[in-house]
């Protein structure tokens, strides 16, 4: 077994994860691919995640993929949640996660009384499809067409989507709304967006396997429980997709951690690469894919200041990383023509690192087109 420093493993995630030298605009959706994913939960956070990987984005390009090219598509995947991925993966990631996320699903609409049993709902499968059979439709929309009673569809529709959309049938379509900021979202059928695709042809077990090298390639080393965690399914579950990458990773002991993490044994090299971090800063958003990708978070994140970060009610604020380490929150919020960004850094910053956030915030203020006034606090 190796024993590597926790500068050493995150070093390596940094640099696969873009956040040390970003991408070329070209190689946007390999990026996409390399993190598995943007975390979805609002468009000016998604907008971001890619801002700080890709050197020169075009703020049109997600929705353009989304929407026109449908190089990109969005849907719940990864614990449950909307995430964006390139089209070309959505077959494999939805057949991977399918069996583990709607037992997760399961196991909670029943055990909260939103359903009787786990099939209680496929009766409304197929009025559901028909209602899509030519274009896609908001939630609205769709209960119009049902001609479902109100009560009944705010109580059912959209917890119905969302399990179609676990089991390959439905995606988001195309949302409404400025490029920071979705408004109302449709939804369409997954055959006559994507067209071609059928997941349950795609063999399970080399969907699994593919899914957990594309994960320690992009967030290793990493523990099965770290998996477990980014994906949302339970630890056993997890154990047994990485029984299907046995014979390709390594062992690896990261100094001060107790759970073994993994590696591809052909990315060993770099990882044993002792390089120094660069003196870099990012403004990560909200949900960014490095702060959601490991159960332990002691790589990026000092245990004292995790309450900071992972806030009550699930929600998870945008963090400041200062060379690869998270030393501060932000928070930017619009009002009438400008943009108010509260920092809060946990301790006192150096005049150097306080320069370099701000050098990040005018890069911000020149991505955005936003009038930002930026205001700090300590502690």
């Amino acid at each position: 077994m190796y024993e590597v420093t926790s500068d050493s493993a995150r070093l390596f995630t940094l640099r696969r994860h873009h956040l040390i030298e970003p991408a070329k605009p070209k190689q946007i959706v390999d990026v996409i691919d390399d993190i598995l994913g943007l975390n979805a939960q609002g468009a000016l956070n998604y907008q971001l995640s890619l801002w700080n990987r890709v050197d020169g984005l075009d703020r049109g390009f997600i929705r353009r993929a989304l929407t026109q090219e449908k190089t990109l598509v969005r849907s719940w995947l990864m614990r449950n949640t909307v995430h964006i991925v390139p089209s070309r993966s959505f077959p494999l990631m939805r057949a991977a996660l399918r069996e583990s996320l709607m037992g997760e699903w399961n196991r909670w609409t029943v055990k909260t009384g939103s359903k009787e049993d786990p099939k209680s709902w496929e009766k409304y499968y197929p009025e559901v499809l028909e209602s899509l059979a030519e274009d896609p439709l908001t939630a609205n929309e769709i209960l119009a067409e049902l001609e479902w009673s109100r009560e009944k569809g705010k109580r059912i529709l959209h917890r119905v989507i969302r399990e179609m959309s676990l089991k390959g049938l439905l995606c988001h379509a195309s949302p409404s709304g400025p490029w920071y900021h979705d408004t109302k979202h449709t939804f369409f059928r997954v055959d006559k967006w994507l067209r071609g695709v059928d997941i349950d042809e795609i063999d399970r077990d080399e969907a699994k396997r593919r899914l957990v090298v594309g994960y320690l390639r992009g967030f290793g080393p990493a523990s099965i429980r770290d998996f477990s965690y980014w994906t949302g399914m339970r630890v056993r579950d997890g154990g047994d997709f990485f029984k299907l990458v046995e014979g390709s990773i390594e062992e690896i002991r990261i100094t001060g951690q107790r759970a073994s993490c993994y590696v591809l044994a052909e990315d060993l090299s770099d990882l044993l690469d002792n390089d120094d971090i660069p003196s870099i800063a990012r403004l990560l958003p909200q949900f960014d894919s490095l702060i959601m990708g490991h159960k332990d978070k002691e790589r990026f994140i000092d245990p004292g200041s995790r309450s900071k970060i992972f806030l009550p009610r699930a929600d998870v604020a945008a963090t400041i990383l200062l060379d690869g380490l998270v030393k501060s929150v932000w928070k930017i919020k619009r009002e009438k023509k400008k943009w108010n960004l509260k920092i809060h850094a946990f301790e006192n910053l150096s005049e150097e690192d306080r320069s370099r956030v701000e050098g990040e915030i005018e890069r911000l203020r020149k991505f955005t087109d936003f009038a930002i006034e930026s205001k700090w606090e300590i502690g």
